[in-house]
């Protein structure tokens, strides 16, 4: 007899209590009892940082595998990457990935028409991608050929080239209509390469018929959910209808059977913190010690000073050059911090810090201290939670944010984690599509308006030329389901066809046609308080100043946009002198530290805004992570405070900085 194994779907600890007691050999947590546990759609909306949670949670209570179904992966080679590396950290066995298009539409939903599959060398491109990126962790591929009605000899065609891509098992799906031509296949794969199946259009076949094939993992994807939502709401009837237990009592577990489940858990190699140990403290499938399904130490990963290194050992190389690349040499980047490093402080002493408070008030609105993170594009390359975690993170230590309007996810998701959030906006070529952005912004209960002015072209990055990185077809923007661009890249592909919404994005981004009369444009559409940012030369900032912005921000753009412009700090003094004080001064580009923030707010910013260490941060941990590095500068700059005698924010003043000549 050849190898069968039986999985279950579960969707918490205590449904994988009961799939083990029940015999299961395989955890399985499918997309749709996932999704239905927490009154979502199965449309691939769950957070990864959930799914990740729900991973980590069984897997500290059984010693079971654990297979995760991934959906698309985001849609993208890096995402599902990145899913790949969260999930084996949480404690996963497997992942698997379909070759539906994100984002996918559940199997068995055949409410609506016909599906689009991804072409079959670029899914196997993903599953090569993820293969390489794993440590032990099996990756199956699954294929829609059925589903989509391909036909068995197309979902065939399809499993031969994901095994050859490197998939450790193969995964056909079928729907109602195709149920009959889902035998053949597994008649052809089995013998090949390992195969996992759900078979739940076929629930009068006997596991054993698939096993004859070959090595097979069988799944009962939804039993659980189904027969839940069944009998509890049969049981609920009944109760509510006849307001006593005593006609359901019959059907009820007793709270005895359910202490005794629980308590489980104090089993040996078991419990918070087993990982994927099992009792006699081996790791699973010969795995090495220092492999262990563990959940990373956040704080000392970013209390680490490889807190940068750690970033780039777990995101795909590409994705990290994207991020830590610059313009030309790169000797923009480094000028910034470098020339920050140069300022000296020269402290005042016998001033009393007992009771020190980093404490500042931008528009109306009190930070916990003057730090904010600056808008950072595409962050779903660090983390598949993306900019949800950063900005969860910076709103807990009472911080600002300032969504990109290139981020991977929509400003009505990242709202709610940020109230008052900012919004950055760039003036497109179409101009309407701004726009759009701007009423979503102002709908989601945006605090202020942020327009990036110093990006007419897009600086000449030699990581991206070398890597041939395509930053939106990696990891496309938020900005392609907005309404306005939807209907634009509907217009454009009546005459180009072909056209991707990737492409469109680079056309109507950047516009080297802006001008001081269409910042005043902006400036009439909105009551938000604007901010300009991009300003290095002071004439420039009383300009913003007279065409209404509220405020302005002192950026090189972290050296991103040109390799010979003077840095941030080194502009810094002269904006501030030509504002006058009429409004607040904002700066970025070159922050590593808290000692940085406040070389800055003694060269007269108001507050400072942080970039990449945040994006070294999300890598690294997540929103925990972002958070650590976030309360790391929060400390740093109130320990410089403390040494510099300045027990309120507005104690910092140029009196405590001294010239370049002295350092």
């Amino acid at each position: 007899m050849n190898e069968l194994r039986m999985g279950i779907g579960v969707h918490s600890p205590i449904t994988a209590l009961l799939a083990e007691e029940a015999g299961a050999d395989v955890l399985w947590l499918g997309s749709l009892e996932m999704s239905t546990s927490l009154g979502v759609p199965d449309r691939e909306v769950l957070e990864p940082h959930q799914i990740a949670g729900i991973v980590r949670a069984i897997r500290a209570v059984t010693e079971l595998p654990i297979y995760v179904d991934a959906d698309t992966g985001r849609g993208s080679d890096e995402l599902a990457v990145l899913a790949t590396k969260l999930y084996e950290e949480a404690g996963a066995d497997a992942i698997c990935v379909e070759d539906n298009l994100f984002p996918k539409r559940n199997s068995l939903d055949d409410r609506f028409g016909g599906r689009e599959l991804l072409a079959p060398d670029a899914f196997a491109a993903r599953i090569s991608a993820m293969v390489a990126a794993r440590r032990s962790l099996k990756v199956i591929a699954r294929t829609e050929a059925l589903v989509a009605g391909h036909g068995a000899d197309a979902a065939v065609d399809r499993l031969r080239c994901y095994a050859t891509a490197g998939a450790d098992a193969l995964f056909a799906q079928a729907n109602r209509a195709s149920s009959d031509q889902l035998m053949s296949v597994v008649a052809e794969i089995a013998p090949l390469r390992p195969m996992v199946l759900a078979p739940t259009v076929l629930p009068d076949t006997d596991a054993e018929t698939f096993a004859a094939c070959g090595p097979v993992t069988v799944l009962f994807a939804n039993v659980i959910m189904r027969s839940l939502v069944e009998g509890t709401s049969r049981i609920l009837r009944e109760v509510m209808s006849t307001r006593r237990l005593t006609s359901v009592s019959a059907e009820l577990s007793s709270v005895e059977r359910l202490f005794e489940l629980t308590e489980r858990i104090s089993v040996a190699g078991r419990g918070p913190g087993s990982g994927a140990r099992m009792s006699d403290g081996r790791q699973p499938d010969g795995a090495k010690a220092s492999e262990q399904w563990a959940v990373p130490d956040v704080k000392a990963v970013a209390d680490a000073p490889t807190d940068r290194e750690r970033a780039r050992s777990l995101m795909v190389e590409a994705a990290f050059d994207y991020c830590a690349g610059g313009a030309g040499d790169e000797s923009g980047v480094r000028r910034n911090i470098d020339q920050l490093d140069a300022v000296m402080h020269v402290p005042r002493v016998l001033r009393d810090v007992s009771e020190r408070s980093t404490a500042a008030e931008l528009f109306g609105k009190r930070l916990a201290a003057p730090i904010l993170v600056t808008p950072m594009g595409l962050q779903a390359l660090c983390h598949p939670d993306a900019e949800v975690a950063t900005a969860t993170a910076a709103h807990s230590l009472g911080l600002g944010f300032t969504l990109s309007m290139f981020s991977s996810r929509p400003v009505e998701d990242v709202a709610p984690a940020a109230p008052g959030l900012w919004q950055q906006i760039y003036l497109l070529r179409q101009r309407e599509v701004s726009w759009s952005m701007l009423r979503r912004a102002e709908e989601a209960g945006a605090g202020a308006v942020v327009v990036t002015v110093d990006v007419p072209v897009v600086g000449r990055r030699s990581r991206d030329a070398r890597n041939r990185f395509s930053r939106f077809d990696a990891a496309p923007p938020a900005i392609v389901q907005d309404p306005s661009f939807l209907d634009l890249l509907g217009h454009r592909r009546r005459r180009t066809p072909s056209l991707t919404a990737a492409d469109l994005v680079s056309e109507i981004f950047p516009d080297p046609t802006v001008s001081w009369e269409d910042l005043a444009s902006l400036r009439s559409r909105t009551r938000l308080p604007l901010i300009v940012k991009g300003i290095l030369n002071p004439t420039d900032a009383e300009r913003a100043v007279g065409a209404g912005a509220n405020a302005v921000q002192v950026s090189t753009h972290g050296g991103r946009q040109s390799d010979r412009h003077v840095a941030s700090v080194d502009a810094l003094p002269a904006v501030v002198s030509a504002v006058g004080g009429q409004v607040p001064v904002l700066f970025d580009s070159g922050v590593r530290n808290g000692a940085h923030i406040a070389s800055a707010l003694s060269l007269g910013a108001s507050a400072v805004l942080v970039g990449r260490p945040v994006l070294w941060g999300l890598a690294s941990g997540g929103q925990e992570g972002v958070a650590q590095v976030l309360a790391s500068f929060v400390s740093d700059l109130g320990h410089a405070m403390d040494l510099l005698g300045a027990p309120v924010i507005t104690d910092m003043s140029h009196q405590l900085t001294g010239s370049r000549e002295q350092a």
